[in-house]
């Protein structure tokens, strides 16, 4: 009788003890999302290959920046239903541009930056209607009137004489893509240089 009543004691103590050693090694499970009700789509012509082709290092200028190309483009955002959206210009090769604002074209065997290229909008329409192209350097607090696609800058559309971005359900812009070469003293060219921007 006193063996069963201590086995019947001992179980008690142990069921008691058990939830307080599973609360002490507890963690939490947090599930966090975004449903989004409109999707949008970009995508540029000529699957957003621009050659410049051969360069020869003798028709580059010694002392400054030189052009070697100019190729239009057209960028087309395709959205299921109008939406508020900005294009985030990310350089793909960072570290690599000779100038701060624009997109790199990579590196020379010596650590060089070959040069950088930028995209100029030269027209935008939205749902078929001319607008302006807007750029936000402040996350979108506040909007200027702009030509180019920078990196790390919003880039929006605004009804034309306006700096206040508008819902869009299809864009298009057509664009020039400018390429420069960093100018010829400032790099090693007795090998051939891939551009890779």
């Amino acid at each position: 009788m006193i063996k069963k009543y201590f086995a019947a004691l001992s179980a008690t103590a142990l069921i008691g003890v058990a939830p307080y050693a599973m609360a002490a090694s507890s963690t939490d499970l947090t599930v966090t999302g975004i449903i989004t009700p409109k999707a949008c789509a970009p995508s540029l012509s000529d699957g957003g290959m621009v050659d410049v082709g051969k360069v020869q290092a003798t028709d580059l200028l010694p002392t400054q920046y030189t052009r070697v190309g100019s190729h239009p483009m057209q960028l087309t955002v395709a959205c299921d239903a109008s939406t508020l959206f900005a294009l985030n210009g990310i350089d793909n090769k960072a570290g690599t541009s000779s100038s701060n604002q624009y997109f790199g074209l990579g590196l020379t065997s010596n650590n060089e930056k070959i040069g950088y290229f930028t995209p100029s909008i030269q027209s935008a329409l939205a749902d078929g209607q001319p607008v302006h192209s807007i750029r936000s350097i402040d996350n979108g607090a506040s909007w200027t009137r702009f030509y180019q696609i920078l990196k790390d800058n919003l880039t929006s559309t605004s009804a034309v004489g306006t700096l206040i971005p508008i819902s869009v359900k299809d864009l298009t812009m057509e664009l020039t893509i400018y390429t420069f070469i960093a100018r010829a003293d400032s790099l090693t060219l007795a090998d051939d240089v891939a551009i890779d921007g």
